[in-house]
């Protein structure tokens, strides 16, 4: 073969792995090093018209009670309400073990979370919707002193770096299902929260305080998920000492939103506040807000709403 095409052949071959190269490590770079998304902020007050009309409906029914009732209601409802640090305070006083905090993936949850919560709680064991090889992946990039990178499409240095600070012995795990266990699973309904049921009480320490960070269903009191399996593999003493809680923002969700704007309107207007027994609330919450009950307070024994 003529050598000049030869050297041409090689040539054109090293320009394509040169390119496939820098593809590489282009994309190698972008996800190592992702870019911090810009927020994007809607500052209506109504975000949920759907809903919105189910406020304005138990509004108008609140206004037509007598006072008397209107003055029974309002009580009960600010006697079951507490501030964030109200609630923080009566939960470090208390003696549970095991918080499942269910949460919405987006970076306005977790900077709630890192400033309000995991700013001034103490713990003993943090475990987070990560592998273990995703969470040693993380951590390595937090002692490097990485200002940002996402878990699950939301950031979670911050949250991390405030929880270690507060917490210098904290022990994090990652108790996602791992690939193996994925791989073994055969089918089996909902396998994925049982293994991750498993890998927690692979962690847990007897004594401990311990917080669950996890999507939002996870965290539900429903068959088959994460809270409701570890409720049903544990003693009676222990389960006394669970809870789990959705943390959401008040327009994160339609009937949140209106729920919020129905006691806006009533005069109880409050900053991030926690409505630690979800079943203790007036008996008009449940009837008027009927997707709420369902949805939320049905589902969890605790509801911390932020507002922005």
């Amino acid at each position: 073969m003529d050598s000049s095409l030869i050297r041409a052949i090689l040539a054109t071959f090293g320009g394509f792995l040169l390119i496939l190269l820098f593809l590489s490590v282009h994309d190698w770079f972008l996800e190592e090093y992702p870019r911090r998304p810009e927020e994007q902020t809607n500052s209506d007050l109504i975000q949920y018209p759907f809903h919105h009309q189910e406020a304005i409906e138990t509004l108008r029914l609140f206004l037509q009670l007598p006072q008397s009732k209107k003055t029974v209601i309002q009580k009960k409802m600010i006697a079951n309400l507490m501030s964030m640090e109200q609630w923080i305070s009566s939960l470090q006083q208390s003696n549970f073990q095991i918080l499942c905090m269910g949460e919405l993936h987006e970076n306005s949850t977790r900077n709630f979370l890192s400033n309000e919560f995991f700013s001034n709680f103490s713990i003993d064991v943090l475990l987070l919707e990560a592998t273990p090889k995703e969470l040693n992946r993380l951590m390595n990039r937090l002692e490097g002193g990485r200002d940002y990178f996402p878990l699950l499409g939301a950031d979670i240095m911050s949250l991390l770096r405030t929880a270690v600070k507060r917490n210098p012995d904290v022990k994090i795990f990652g108790i996602e299902e791992t690939y193996k266990q994925t791989e073994n699973h055969h089918g089996q309904l909902n396998s994925r929260d049982q293994f991750i049921a498993q890998n927690f009480w692979d962690a847990f320490q007897t004594g401990s305080r311990h917080i669950i960070l996890f999507g939002a269903l996870h965290c539900t009191n429903e068959p088959a998920w994460l809270f409701h399996n570890l409720c049903n593999q544990t003693s009676h003493a222990l389960k006394d000492k669970m809870i789990n809680v959705l943390v959401v923002g008040e327009h994160q969700n339609g009937p949140v939103e209106a729920f919020v704007y129905f006691l806006d309107r009533i005069g109880i207007k409050m900053k991030h506040f926690v409505i630690p027994d979800t079943r203790s609330l007036p008996n008009l919450i449940y009837k008027c807000f009927p997707l709420l009950d369902h949805q939320i307070l049905g589902k969890y024994r605790s509801l911390i709403i932020f507002r922005t």
